[in-house]
């Protein structure tokens, strides 16, 4: 008596039988969707493991399978009448926000100048620290040499415990390229100035010969983001001379939890920077006194560590100091005039310019604990060519009267861009003379579905209107509103 055989152990036979006969099994595989012009039943992903292939994954969404399959039999499979086409399996990787992941570069406006090409490029700046991973997929376009003072050697790589020289480069100059985090001048020139050793301590003659290093290779901007409560009058006397060779000094003021700024920042021939939160307030650890120049974010910041292009967060008035520094970069190079019209443009006008431009914080002028305010990387830029930049910040939901910034625009045809942080809304109300022009005024709405920039041109040619910009949203989210003359 004969056995009957089910259609499904015929099938598994057929594929049996097709297997031991296949003559692509040695050939390397390629990873393909294969799409039939029916949902496929076992026949036809018969024919995948007849030419030596394998099936991954059946789809019930789209009439295809996902599959591996050698070269040659991707060139036959095309010929089979039941196949619609077979595509290569794409790569897709997650994207990263870099922005997002760096705070403290979107919190004081950088991004507005990176897509209006102020980047840093061409501006040198020396990280005088513990050394720098150059080798960081984040920071080895950047990097342009250095030198290491703590070991007599041209090798300046960062072998601190806490990455601190690598974290303070990525700040300034992390490479905008869709990965990790970016700096506040992702193209700036970036050179290791080791000073101080792997548990982050150094000596005064390694700081000065560092210092020293910064002069003689013509370094636009150096950080310093250490510190001493011990005066020493031969450090003062070479940041004194290397701000007199237009080197500028940017350093953190310390971490004394309120005590007094530390040394290097104390010296009046160096910028003294200390830290803010989210929500510009001081960070309780930060210095204080009448030599803070400067605030910037030093809270929870991400940036560059060193080894396998790996990323932390630390807290510190040294992560404040490099948003300062990214910032003077981004200042020089967006072709600074000469502030105090002594006749040159060197680093006494990048200092005015980012004390001039600060948003003020805390008591009503310069501070002790806040100096001139927090860096403002729109203002400090934009205004170098008389461009108006407003910053709408709600303080309450209902948008008071009180929250709304007005601007006169008289003759020219003027471009508004608006960058929005969070608000809901923005309302513009244009006036020319006592009468509202209907026609010109609008509102702005912001949510997950619509912009968040807005572009659009007023024309005030033979007049002049009278702006309004009035925020409304959260407590704290604002928006940027960037004015510039056309013609």
């Amino acid at each position: 008596m004969k056995k009957a055989f089910s259609p499904l152990m015929i099938t598994l036979l057929a594929i049996i039988v097709l297997l031991s006969g296949t003559a692509h099994s040695e050939e390397p595989q390629r990873d393909v969707i294969v799409r039939f012009h029916q949902m496929p039943c076992d026949s036809e992903k018969a024919l995948i493991y007849s030419e030596g292939g394998v099936v991954k994954h059946d789809y019930r969404l789209i009439p295809a399978v996902s599959a591996s399959l050698p070269e040659q039999a991707i060139d036959n499979m095309r010929k089979n009448p039941k196949i619609a086409y077979i595509e290569e399996d794409v790569i897709l990787t997650t994207t990263t926000d870099e922005y997002w992941n760096s705070w403290g570069v979107s919190h004081i406006g950088s991004e507005m100048a990176h897509k209006t090409g102020i980047d840093g490029a061409g501006v040198k700046v020396a990280v005088i620290d513990t050394g720098v991973d150059y080798t960081h997929e984040d920071l080895d376009d950047n990097y342009k040499g250095g030198y290491d003072f703590v070991f007599s050697d041209p090798d300046p790589f960062d072998d601190s415990y806490s990455s601190h020289g690598t974290h303070v480069a990525g700040i300034i100059a992390a490479e905008s390229n869709g990965i990790g985090v970016v700096g506040v001048a992702p193209d700036a020139s970036l050179y290791a100035v080791k000073a101080m050793d792997g548990s982050g301590h150094g000596l005064a003659s390694w700081v000065i010969a560092g210092i020293e290093w910064a002069v003689d290779n013509d370094m636009d901007i150096a950080t310093m983001c250490f510190g001493t409560s011990r005066y020493s009058q031969s450090l003062r006397d070479a940041c004194r001379n290397a701000s007199d060779a237009g080197v500028l000094l940017v350093a953190a003021a310390g971490n004394t939890n309120g005590g007094d700024v530390t040394y290097p920042a104390r010296y009046d021939s160096v910028i003294a920077v200390t830290a803010t939160n989210q929500s510009d307030q001081q960070a309780s650890f930060s210095s204080i006194g009448p030599e803070v120049e400067l605030a910037a974010p030093g809270v929870d910041i991400m940036s560059t560590t060193k080894g396998d292009g790996g990323y932390g967060h630390l807290s510190g008035t040294s992560q404040a100091a490099p948003h300062v520094a990214g910032t003077a970069a981004l200042i020089i190079s967006s072709n600074l005039p000469d502030i105090n019209g002594d006749g040159i443009v060197n680093n006494e006008d990048v200092r005015l310019q980012l004390r001039s431009t600060a948003q003020d914080l805390g008591d009503l002028g310069k501070d002790d604990i806040y100096g001139y305010g927090l860096v403002d990387v729109q203002a400090a830029v934009f205004t170098t060519h008389g461009i108006p930049t407003l910053t709408l910040i709600t303080r309450t939901t209902c948008s008071p009267a009180g929250d709304a910034k007005n601007v006169s625009l008289s003759d020219a045809l003027y471009r508004v861009t608006m960058i929005n942080n969070g608000l809901s809304k923005v309302k513009m109300n244009v006036f020319e003379g006592d009468i509202v022009r209907d026609d010109l005024s609008s509102s702005y709405h912001f949510n997950e579905k619509n912009a968040q920039e807005v572009t659009f041109d007023l024309d005030a040619f033979g007049t002049t209107f009278d702006v309004t910009f009035l925020p409304k949203g959260k407590p704290t989210t604002f928006a940027y509103i960037i004015i510039s003359k056309m013609r």
